[in-house]
């Protein structure tokens, strides 16, 4: 079994999809209401009268090579982003920041030094 990827379900999906493309530098593959990322395997869809609920229980993680530079162009691109973790060593090992989404979903940046590209 693989894991294709992740839908986030939302009552906005154009506004979803146009934060997710300047935050994964990459254009959607667009139909309809769904949008595809196919480098994330991330896809943001409104299949019709979305409950989209307050309490959030999922986070959406990404491997990037340099977390400081990833902080200071969302922090540029994306005027007022939802902050919630500054970029920081966790005492895990692993070093990130974390952001909302505009549904309030958790996005971690983690950096990863050997990361092709």
């Amino acid at each position: 079994m693989k894991l294709c990827g992740v839908c986030i379900l939302t009552d906005n999906a154009p506004r979803l999809a146009e934060f997710y493309e300047i935050v994964l530098k990459e254009s959607p593959v667009v139909e309809g209401q769904h949008y595809g990322f196919d480098s994330a395997q991330l896809a943001v869809y409104n299949p019709g009268h979305v409950n989209v609920v307050n309490d959030k229980n999922m986070s959406l993680m990404f491997y990037v090579h340099d977390v400081l530079a990833e902080y200071d162009r969302l922090k540029q691109a994306i005027p007022g982003i939802g902050i919630t973790s500054p970029p920081e060593r966790r005492p895990w090992g692993a070093y990130s920041f974390w952001f909302l989404d505009p549904d309030g979903n958790t996005v971690s940046f983690i950096e990863k030094k050997e990361l092709e590209g």
